[in-house]
């Protein structure tokens, strides 16, 4: 999946617009439940070591919010890993590159999780 489909999905769902906050870092795009403005996902684009692959390359990831009983599981399957520079017992990142149209669901579906769990 891409960045572009993810904002289109949030957006179509949870009429959620990414929000660039930091000029060091102009893609990470933040998303914020409508309801309360809190974070449910964070897109960056950051190095693939710093998610556990090999080699430098920048590539997207989206870290979401999960139960931490679920994250320990979770981040043990290929396109996961713990998150990148948030709490990682509540939030986990799922690596872009790794999902494509066929198993956009899994991404949604953790998406929609995320939205839910920011909402409490």
């Amino acid at each position: 999946m891409t960045r572009d489909q993810i904002f289109a999905y949030v957006k179509e769902k949870y009429s959620t617009l990414p929000e660039y906050l930091w000029n060091s870092a102009p893609n990470y795009a933040v998303l914020r439940n409508t309801s309360n403005q809190k974070w449910y996902g964070i897109i960056m684009d950051i190095p693939e070591n710093k998610v556990g692959l090999s080699g430098n390359e920048k590539i997207d990831v989206l870290i979401i919010k999960g139960k931490p009983d679920d994250i320990v599981h979770i981040v043990e399957m290929d396109g996961f890993a713990p998150a990148y520079h948030m709490n990682k017992k509540h939030w986990f990142a799922i690596i872009l590159k790794h999902f494509t149209e066929q198993n956009k669901a899994v991404v949604t579906g953790l998406i929609d999780k995320s939205y839910q769990l920011s909402g409490k």
